[in-house]
Order: C-alpha cells, then structure tokens, then sequence
C-alpha cells in the first residue's frame, strides 16, 4: 500500500506540482478564461425568452369614442382608455394606426371618415354618413388641441410605464366593398387602382377587393406608409406588422412563388426601423402577427422561418381573424420552428367567439390564456380587449348572463390575472374546441365536428392547463352539443362519464346560439379524472343514425362566482 504522502493526488504532492509548475498553472488559467470569455460571445441558438401581456387596440374603436357613449372625443377620454389597461399585467400597449384607411394624418391618403368637403357620401345612407363623419370630427378635435389618435395614447402608454407600439394592419379588408355604394368608405389608392385589387374571392370576406401584393406599387406603398409613422412618432418602443388583418396577400396557390417578394419587404421595414433607431438612439422592435402554423403561412406568401433565420424581428405573435381559436397550436409552432423560433413568441386571443359577436366569456378567456401560457408561449396577445360595451352600456357595473354563472363583457379587472399561470391558478374557468370554422382557408386547430356514423367511437382531446394534480376543481363539468338530441356513451381518459346535469346547460348560459334541432348537454365528471394536459373524451353512438358533435368544453368550477371568477 503505498504511503499516505506518496499517492500521486496528496496534497503534498500537489504542492510540489504547483512550486514548480506555477508560471504554467497561470498561462493555463489565463487561457482558460479567455476560453470561457471567447465562449460566451458565441452566437446560441436558444430562444430568449421575454414575458409580455400585449394590449392592441383596433383605434377606430376610440377614434368614435365608443368607450364614452359617442360624445366627442377628448384627450382626457383617450387618456382615460389608456389608464383601464395600465397598472395591471400589461406590460405593452399597441395602437393600430389604420391600413390604407388611416386613423391619422398622413400624406398618403385621408382620414377615416373625411368626406372632403362634401364631395364624398353614402347616397341615400345618411345615418351610415353621419356616424362615419363622427370618426373625423373627433380627429379634428385632438388635431385641434395639438395631437392625435397614436401620439396621445402612446404617450399617455409610456407616461404609465408600458411599451408603446404602432400595430399597422397589412391588408385591412373592412372598407372594400363595392356593393356599398358608399364612397366615403373607400380609400382613395383603393378606389382609383382596381387593377391592384386581387380579384380573388375564394379566400373570405371581401377577399376579391384586397390588394394584390405580387405589385411592386402596393408593397411600395405599404412601406412608404410605415416608414412614415415610423418617422413621425418618435416616442415608439416598436412596430407591429399585423398580416391576420387580412390574411390575404396573393392569389391562391401562389403564396410560397411569391414569398421572396413579402421576405423582401420585410427586410426593407427593417431596414427603415433601424435606420430610425440609429438616429434617436434606441433600438425600436420590429414584431409581427401571423397565422398559427409554418405551413399556413408559407400557403399565404410569409416566409416565417427565413425571416427568423435573418433576424428580421424580434418578436412574433401567432394569431387568427377574428373568431379566436380556444386551443391554438402553441406548442407545435415552437416545436416546429425548432431553434429557428430564436426570439419571443406570443399568441393571440381574439374577440370573436363560436359565432359572430358572441363573445368569448371571462371564464373562456381564462381557459384560452392557461392554455397559451401552459403550452409554452411566452405571453399574451389581447386583440381587441374592448372595454366599451363594459364603460358605455354597463356604466362600469357587472352583466351577467341568465343563471349569473357567465359574464361576457371584457372588463379591467380581468388584465390583473390573465397574463400569468400564478394569478390563474384555482380560477373558474373554461377549455374548449373551435368548431372548426375556416377563415381565409385557415383552419382551426380542431378535430370537430365529429360525424359519428351507425355506433362508432369518436374522440377528441382538451388540454388543461391546470395542476389539477396538485389542486383540483370542487365540480369539473363537461358540456358538447350535438347536431341533434342523441344517445352517446362517454368516457374521458378511459373512464366512464355518467352524471348529466340538465339544469347546468342554462344555468352557465351554454344553449346560446343553439339551431334547429341542435341539443346542449352538460356532464359532471368523476372526482380526479381530469389531468394536466391533453384528456381524451371519447363519444360511441349507441344509435344507426349519425350525429355530430360540433361543440365541446370543459369547465372547472374552483368555487363560488363570486369569489373564484365567472365563468
């Protein structure tokens, strides 16, 4: 056995080596620390990760004052817009600044709702005229007192500590439609360019009249536009390209031929918005909204990942028109993109609901927002999170739905929880499916509706978001419609579900917009069925005859309304 003072790794031993050795153990550190140093300015391809609760305001919404009953608009009213959304979890306030129909002065066409002395109308529409002169006229008075629309929300943003952002909506489809008749409606590059017009109506709503950006003149505009907002608004942390208003930018099927001229028009924005910030000494963000998959966007000409891949933004939101998607692919978009996904990523929830103007309820955008974050997105994105029905019609006092479960009206308070699992744990809430509406060819992340056809099993999965592991709802009830009343045997996650409560289905205001024969049912689930992640309901008909299950949710009930949230 050799001495204790011999072993090659005593300490003795180790002093020697270091007597003798000492001018290279200093040479071999220093080049250690080089290493280490030269390491770290090694480019990775991790994705940074920042929180943002993001707020877009539409603009027009207040450009008509809609938040204060109509009356003519004042900067103490914008500012009042601004304060509901401050000092909650918003973290960055987005105003949209119009498209081709612009929400402030601008050299490249007039203000929404200028009829230009006269010489623009609706024909024998005057109640449609006059509401639309509403939106210039109170243009005018901001303009009067010094500002407009973008400089005094954005202001008023950043005097409350949020990121100020323009959001500028690519190919706004809203005011294109010929069949009108109502030219103060139109755009001037609108109405005098019809050959720019796309006329392709496959895609959706007034797709026919979008324009086409395979020309040269429309993406020459488009930049010349945003270069000029960026110009103007020196106050601006960043620029939103909004491409889901509208998600029409070529003619079908040519989407990914032309995706190099989209690449190219990004690079130019770029470019322009670092311009700018080389001049006033600060970084301004460059981000955009695009639809919820790769491949749905290369389909529609954008080139997400070569525009990752080049550094073009730095950050991206994923998003759909108008009627939102309850269980977006997050977690596909991240895992498709890989280590090309190199920046923040955020998702969309958009003020639509299963039908048009039936909106999404508090409890449902709860269930959207523990889905989001959960899945891994690093924020969210509130898309027209208006709070005029709540301010003008409500007079800031709580509505409730019949049973005085459900409350459908966008509130303020809601922006104190909605942006982190924390404040949403042991919530009321809702998950759900679409039913499976397509909008611009972009189809919701759904499986329904399900045809059930002579006694076969269908299924579908809800992810939860909650650590129903760790706390569990009081009651977890299953609600689905079919398209007719019908006999179905029910299971989720291999278990039977055999408890209907018919009562409930009124009761938490879910027979709303029901059609001809199409029933709503409502389950109460067993105790600690119910898991983290995807849970599998499964349907088997017990009947010949098909039935289609177009609508299914599950909602957790952690309490009283009153305390725990409306659902």
């Amino acid at each position: 056995m050799m001495p204790k003072d011999k072993h090659p790794y005593s300490l003795s031993n180790w002093n020697n080596f270091m007597r003798h050795n000492k001018h290279t153990f200093i040479c071999l550190l220093f080049f250690l620390t080089g290493m280490q140093a030269f390491a770290a300015c090694i480019p990775t391809t991790k994705a940074k990760r920042t929180y943002r609760i993001i707020h877009n305001n539409d603009g027009s919404d207040l450009l008509r004052n809609q938040w204060f009953k109509h009356r003519p608009l004042s900067i103490a009213d914008l500012d009042s817009c601004v304060d509901m959304v401050a000092n909650s979890q918003v973290t960055t306030y987005m105003m949209c600044s119009g498209s081709d129909f612009f929400y402030v002065d601008s050299r490249y066409g007039h203000v929404m709702g200028n009829d230009l002395n006269g010489t623009l109308d609706c024909g024998c529409d005057t109640a449609q005229y006059r509401d639309f002169l509403k939106y210039y006229r109170n243009h005018l008075n901001l303009k009067i007192a010094g500002t407009d629309l973008i400089k005094a929300t954005l202001t008023r943003a950043k005097a409350k500590g949020m990121e100020a952002f323009i959001t500028y909506r690519m190919n706004d489809l809203h005011f294109n439609d010929t069949t009108t008749r109502c030219p103060i409606l139109y755009s001037e590059f609108w109405i005098k360019h019809p050959e720019y017009w796309l006329n392709d109506t496959t895609q959706g709503y007034n797709s026919g009249g979008a324009l086409n950006f395979a020309i040269k003149e429309v993406r020459d505009r488009k930049l010349a536009i945003i270069s000029e907002q960026l110009d103007r608004y020196d106050m601006i942390d960043g620029y939103d390209l909004d491409f889901m208003r509208f998600i029409v930018y070529f003619k079908s099927g040519t989407g990914p031929q032309n995706a190099p001229l989209m690449t190219q028009l990004i690079r130019d924005i770029r470019k322009k918005a670092d311009e700018v910030s080389k001049r006033r000494g600060k970084k301004i963000l460059l981000s955009a909204r695009v639809a919820p998959t790769v491949e749905e966007n290369m389909m529609k000409g954008l080139d997400i990942r070569t525009w990752l891949k080049e550094g073009l933004l730095d950050f991206i939101s994923i998003g759909i028109h108008w009627r939102g998607d309850p269980a977006m692919p997050v977690a596909k978009f991240r895992k498709d993109l890989g280590n090309d996904l190199n920046i923040p990523f955020y998702c969309s929830i958009d003020d639509g609901g299963y039908k048009p103007r039936e909106f999404w309820s508090q409890g449902m955008h709860r269930g959207m927002c523990s889905y989001i974050l959960s899945q891994g997105a690093d924020g969210i994105y509130l898309f027209n999170y208006y709070f005029g029905e709540y301010n003008s019609v409500y007079d800031g006092k709580l509505h409730l739905e019949e049973g005085g479960q459900v409350c459908r009206v966008m509130m303020p308070q809601m922006l104190q929880e909605l942006g982190s699992l924390e404040t949403l744990k042991g919530r009321n809430k809702i998950y759900a499916l679409s039913d499976g509406v397509i909008q611009y060819q972009i189809k919701q992340n759904t499986p329904l509706p399900l045809r059930i056809m002579n006694k076969e099993r269908k299924s579908a999965a809800i992810y939860i978001g909650d650590q129903v592991e760790e706390l569990y709802p009081e009651e977890a009830i299953l609600f689905f419609r079919t398209s007719r009343p019908a006999s179905l045997l029910l299971t989720i996650n291999g278990k039977r579900v055999n408890q209907e409560k018919t009562s409930y289905t009124k009761l938490y205001d879910r027979e709303r917009g029901l059609e001809g024969d199409q029933k709503e049912y409502a389950f109460l689930l067993p105790a600690n069925i119910l898991k983290h992640g995807y849970n599998q309901i499964e349907f088997k008909s017990l009947e010949e005859e098909q039935v289609n299950v177009i609508r299914t949710e599950i909602a957790l009930k952690y309490g009283n309304v009153e305390t725990y949230g409306y659902f």
